[in-house]
This record gives C-alpha cells, sequence and structure tokens, in this order.
C-alpha cells in the first residue's frame, strides 16, 4: 500500500503533467479531458488524476460542465481583463501596506529579483523569475491571505498560456519593474501606484492583442 509521501509525490506528478499540458496547449482551449482515459494514458488510478483535475479547475485552467466532464478553459480577452482588475486591486492595496516602511534588508531582495526579470529575458525561466518578483512584491505587505489570493490569481497562469514561451514586450516590463522598485526605495506612495497601474495596462495590453492575433480566444 503506498505512503501518504508517496501518494502526495504522485499527485503532484500528474497534476505538474497535466497543468503543463494546458499551460503549452497539448490539449487545446475547449477540449474535454477524460478522468478514465487519462489514468489509462498516465499509468496511475484515478484519484491523482480526479485531484489534478479538481486543482485545475479551482485554478481557473479547467471548467466542469455537468453530467459531461472536464474542458480546457478558453483564454479570452474578457477574462484577462477581469483578471487584471483584481491583480491591480491587490498590487495597489499592497503597495498602500507597503511603500514607506520597507526596510533596507528586502528592498535589496525585491531589486535582486528584479535583477532576475533581466537576466530571464528571452529564457525559458521568465514566468519563474517573474512570478517571484510580484509575489515578494505583495508579500512585503505582511498579510497573508492577500499573498494566497493572489498566488491563485488565474491571470498570472492565462498569461503563461498566451506567452507559449515567447516574452514579447519584455524589455517595457523589465523597465517597468525597475520603476516599481525605485517608488518603493523612495517611498513615494503616489508614484508607485503609477508603475504599478502601468505595468498591469502593459501586460493587460501584450495579452489582448495576443488574442485578437489569435482569432479571439487561445
Amino acid at each position: 500500500m503506498p505512503t501518504a509521501l508517496t501518494a502526495v509525490h504522485l499527485n503532484e506528478r500528474v497534476y505538474d503533467e497535466l497543468r503543463t499540458r494546458i499551460l503549452t496547449r497539448q490539449d487545446p482551449s475547449g477540449a474535454k479531458l477524460s478522468l478514465h482515459a487519462l489514468a489509462d494514458e498516465l499509468g496511475v488510478s484515478r484519484s491523482p488524476v480526479h485531484h489534478a483535475l479538481t486543482r485545475l479547475v479551482s485554478e481557473g485552467l479547467l471548467s466542469v460542465r455537468p453530467r459531461r466532464g472536464y474542458f480546457v478553459t478558453p483564454v479570452t480577452a474578457r477574462a484577462v481583463a477581469e483578471g487584471y482588475d483584481v491583480r491591480l486591486a491587490l498590487e495597489l492595496l499592497a503597495a498602500e501596506r507597503t511603500v514607506g516602511r520597507v526596510d533596507a534588508d528586502r528592498l535589496e531582495r525585491l531589486a535582486e529579483l528584479l535583477e532576475a526579470t533581466d537576466a530571464a529575458i528571452s529564457h525559458d525561466e521568465w514566468d519563474a523569475a517573474n512570478a517571484a518578483f510580484h509575489e515578494f512584491q505583495i508579500d512585503l505587505a505582511g498579510n497573508a491571505l492577500l499573498s494566497h489570493f493572489y498566488r491563485e490569481l488565474s491571470v498570472n497562469l492565462m498569461m503563461q498560456v498566451i506567452r507559449g514561451g515567447h516574452v514579447e514586450g519584455h524589455a517595457d516590463l523589465v523597465t517597468e519593474h525597475r520603476r516599481i522598485v525605485e517608488t518603493f526605495a523612495a517611498g513615494d506612495l503616489a508614484s508607485a501606484k503609477r508603475a504599478i497601474r502601468e505595468h498591469i495596462e502593459t501586460g493587460r495590453r501584450i495579452a489582448v492583442q495576443a488574442i485578437e492575433r489569435a482569432g479571439g480566444e487561445l
């Protein structure tokens, strides 16, 4: 009988496999995912597959249709726009709790994470470096629930689908990261909010343009 540790590892392995397939659109928009077929394909029981599918639904990558099953959620301009609205609200709230109150060590760490995004330009590490920068930016507020909600935003995963490994407008993104760090270091809340708004709008624009080029959804 598998140990609890083995079961957790298997759950994570199946989840990572299915998540990667969706983010890279190996399973395209609107595709139906069968729990039984996936279990057979991956050579596992239905339990870890069900666990993974449920988790992917909670992240917004899959949707459930009653009596029909699981389907890959399309990435639309409306979904992205709404997601960025929520992300903006959370980042502005975090800034209000943070700017002017951050010690030198944490500002230095934020600057290090900024440089990591610069180094990751045009590489597979961009998504991880970008996430680390923004998650630390939110964590500076010291609100665990805020940090949790930010990490659960589906728009961050949507951007991975949209980019498909290609980072467009990366120079602008890193420049805007730098401006955010500078405003935090200066303790200038008004400028920090403007920098955050500008950065969110850049991300929204990149996403919507990519979706429009793809015919309205990805």
